[in-house]
This record gives C-alpha cells, sequence and structure tokens, in this order.
C-alpha cells in the first residue's frame, strides 16, 4: 500500500530516464488538468439530469420518450468522440514534443472532418427519425414524443460536433479550464431555456418537450461560439486559420489516418453493445424504460468524474510521451488510477446513501417504480469501482495510440458480453431491468481485468503517434 503513494517505486530503476518528482507534485500536475475535465462532464451530466426532471413535468411518458432517443443520440456523437480520441492523442504528443505547427495543423483537420461527420449524421438522423425511435423501442405512448425530440437535436448537431472538437485539442494542451467554462455558460443557457421554453413561463410559448431539445441546441450553440472565440484569440496556442481551413494537409490527415480507423470501430462496437443493451431495456415496457431512464441519469453523474479522470490522465500520460519519457507516463498513469479508485470510494458511499433522496426528484408515479430505482441504484453504486478503474486505464491506453487493443475489448465485453449476459438474467431468468444494470456489473468487471492485463504489459508505451 505505501508503494502506491511513493513515486519511487512505481517504476523499475532499470526503467527510470531521470528524476521522478514526489507524488505531491505528480498529484499536483495530474488534477491540474483532471480536475477542470471532471466538473465538465459533472455539469454537461448535471444538466442532463435537470432535463429529465423538467421533463418529467410533463408527464413520465414524456421522460421516457427522451431515453429511447438517447442512444441514437449517442450514437451520432460516438462518431465524433472517435474523432476526437485521435485529435487528443496526436495534439498531446505534439505538445509534449513542443511543436506548435503541427498541434495547429491537426486543430485545422480535425475541424474540417468534424464538420462534414457531424453535417452528415446531423441530416440522415433528422430524416430516420421516427423509425429510429420505433427500432429502439417506442411505444404509442412515447413515440410522438421521441420523435419530436430526435429531430430537433439532430438538426443542431453539428453546433455540438464542432464545439466537441474544439475542446478535445484544447485538452490536449492540457487546457482543460477552458471546455470547463464554455460548458457551465452553455448548460446555464440549457437549464434557463428549459424553465422558459417546457412550461412557457415569463410569456415564452409553452412547447413542452420540445422547448427542451430546443433548449439544448441552444445551449450548445453558446458554447461553439465560445469556443470558437478560444481559438480566434490572437495569444492563444490554439490558432485557427480560415484560409487553412480550404486546403488539405495531408501529411496532418495521415496522421490522423493512423489512429481514427481503429477509433471508429472502438465506438462503433461500444454504442453497438450500448443500444442492444438499451433495446433489452425498452422492450421490457414503459416501466422499465422510465425506471432505467432516471438511474441512468444518476449512474452517469457520477461516471462523470470516471470520465474527466480518463480525459485528463490521457492528456497527462501524452504529454510524458511526448517528452519521451515513459517513466513518467507509468508514474502519472498509476497516480491517475489511485485516485481515480478512491474517488470511485466516495461515489459508491454517496449513491448508496442518497439514491432515494436523488431518485424522487424525477417524481416516480407509482411506488413500485420507485422502488425498482432503489434496487438498481445500489447495484449502480458497486458498478463505480470497476468502472473508474477500468475507464482511466482505457483512456491510458487510447491517449497512447493503443486503440486496437480498446476496439478489440470493446467488442468483446460491451457488444457481446453485456448484452448476452443482460438478455439472459433479464427474459429466461426473469430479472427484468435489474437483471440488465447486473450485466453491466459483470461487463465493468470483465474490462477491468482486461484493461488492468494490458497496462501492465507496458505494450501501450511502444506505439508510435
Amino acid at each position: 500500500m505505501i508503494c502506491l503513494f511513493n513515486t519511487q517505486r512505481l517504476v523499475k530503476d532499470c526503467d527510470k530516464q531521470g528524476e521522478i518528482p514526489k507524488y505531491s507534485k505528480v498529484v499536483k500536475d495530474v488534477m491540474k488538468i483532471v480536475w477542470p475535465s471532471m466538473v465538465e462532464g459533472f455539469l454537461v451530466a448535471l444538466v442532463t439530469m435537470f432535463d429529465g426532471i423538467m421533463v418529467s413535468s410533463i408527464g413520465n411518458d414524456a421522460n421516457s420518450a427522451v431515453t429511447i432517443t438517447k442512444q441514437p443520440i449517442f450514437f451520432m456523437i460516438c462518431f465524433i468522440t472517435a474523432l476526437n480520441i485521435a485529435l487528443t492523442a496526436i495534439v498531446s504528443r505534439r505538445y509534449g514534443s513542443k511543436n506548435q505547427n503541427a498541434v495547429n495543423k491537426t486543430l485545422h483537420e480535425g475541424i474540417k472532418l468534424c464538420f462534414a461527420i457531424s453535417f452528415v449524421l446531423s441530416i440522415l438522423v433528422a430524416c430516420l427519425a421516427r423509425p429510429l425511435c420505433q427500432i429502439m423501442g417506442a411505444t404509442k405512448n412515447t413515440i410522438d414524443y421521441a420523435t419530436t425530440y430526435l429531430t430537433i437535436i439532430a438538426s443542431g448537431f453539428v453546433f455540438n460536433g464542432l464545439r466537441l472538437t474544439i475542446n478535445a485539442c484544447q485538452r490536449g494542451i492540457g487546457k482543460t479550464k477552458i471546455s470547463m467554462w464554455t460548458n457551465l455558460v452553455a448548460n446555464l443557457v440549457n437549464i434557463g431555456l428549459n424553465y422558459l421554453l417546457i412550461e412557457g413561463n415569463w410569456g415564452f410559448p409553452e412547447l413542452g418537450i420540445a422547448g427542451a431539445a430546443i433548449a439544448t441546441i441552444i445551449g450548445n450553440a453558446v458554447a461553439f461560439i465560445i469556443c470558437l472565440i478560444t481559438i480566434l484569440l490572437p495569444k492563444g496556442y490554439l490558432k485557427l486559420q480560415f484560409k487553412q481551413l480550404f486546403h488539405l494537409d495531408k501529411e496532418t490527415l495521415k496522421d490522423i489516418g493512423h489512429i481514427l480507423p481503429s477509433c471508429f470501430i472502438d465506438q462503433i462496437f461500444m454504442r453497438i453493445g450500448f443500444i442492444l443493451f438499451a433495446l433489452i431495456v425498452n422492450y421490457l415496457g414503459d416501466d422499465a424504460t422510465y425506471v432505467h431512464g432516471i438511474c441512468n441519469d444518476l449512474n452517469t453523474l457520477m461516471f462523470t468524474l470516471a470520465d474527466g479522470f480518463s480525459i485528463g490522465t490521457a492528456a497527462v500520460v501524452g504529454h510524458r510521451l511526448g517528452e519521451k519519457r515513459k517513466d513518467l507516463a507509468i508514474v502519472y498513469a498509476k497516480v491517475s488510477m489511485t485516485l481515480s479508485f478512491l474517488c470511485a470510494i466516495l461515489i459508491c458511499i454517496i449513491m448508496l446513501s442518497a439514491r432515494n433522496l436523488m431518485i424522487g426528484m424525477y417524481r416516480p408515479e407509482t411506488k413500485e417504480r420507485a422502488d425498482m430505482a432503489s434496487v438498481i441504484m445500489i447495484i449502480a453504486a458497486f458498478t463505480t469501482l470497476p468502472q473508474n478503474i477500468q475507464w482511466v486505464i482505457t483512456g491510458i491506453l487510447r491517449g497512447s495510440g493503443d486503440t486496437k487493443y480498446t476496439a478489440a475489448t470493446s467488442l468483446i465485453s460491451v457488444t457481446c458480453i453485456r448484452p448476452l449476459v443482460s438478455y439472459l438474467l433479464c427474459y429466461p431468468i426473469g430479472l427484468g431491468v435489474i437483471g440488465a444494470w447486473i450485466g453491466m456489473l459483470i461487463d465493468q468487471v470483465l474490462r477491468m481485468g482486461l484493461n488492468i492485463w494490458r497496462f501492465a504489459q507496458q505494450k501501450w508505451l511502444q506505439i508510435q503517434v
């Protein structure tokens, strides 16, 4: 246990390439980048939770409809996430090697790719909104709500995609505070417009679920404008030059293309698994969909802390690899893993003790729904322990360019094991939606084991980006 807090013992003497900083210095460096990412993710999830709470004022069917649309929306985002994983990995390496010109070339090519991808996805999903919602298990009580919400969200997806890509590049250079502040402003706009547009307060039209979707789009547009301003500032490290947006840099595209395919495969495998998982739950009926939606919102709120560690650690480790200090990459990675696990213990305690209070904010219409949600939150609380460890290591592997391995683990665990186990527990064994969450726990434990094994092999240190 003592060696976890002694940086000199986190790496073998034969692997040391220079001075190893003290534990307090490593923690300070890690948290400098990690905490804004944690706050940012927490705020985004908090707004999602408030969306659910505010939409619940329309009725539980409206809340279930929003839950149904999440997988198609996340499917759109997964393509941008794949691009952003590649961009962060490249930018962090180039930043660590002090190559500002290469960093800005990566930014420009990333923006062009993001615009093309998000524009096409926006049109496709908006046109196919109703059949997509039907495939996801929408019933006659939820189909109209779900179609309206998904159509509007898809129509403004370009703003969301571009701001996520700019923020990914900012994170790559360690500027996680920028994305934190842009999301803070955007979230305040979103919540304020939710209040005005869902129920028609202060003389605004009462738009119901359409108002919630419009509020989200405007919030994303505001975030994009702020992100755009940050790369137009003359003193910024990342600098946008519009003329470069009309010229292709083949060398930079080649660098991105080296990592991007495996990132896409990784994200698609994960999304297929999540969609299958959601279908298993949604076809259990409206009660299961509603309860799953509540618990998923609350679990996502807590997961954002692990995601913050994953994003920040990927950047920090990338910087060390860019500096050609593999020993420091190991040290910073292990310290981040320890901090994330300690955070998971705290999250677990909070979820266990406050679960009924949090569930009550959604105003479930029956005691059966509230009781079912309470049981699921106990499972979710213990899921945070393996989840935090495996997700931080996933960030390390992705940040180092080891995306082929993360794609393989996504295929094995998320696409195959989680849906299969969840289906067996939900239907043949008869545990219902509770069985699905047990399947999620098994998936997280398996991925934790696979990722710890890969991290220990240290093959991720040898990958060139």
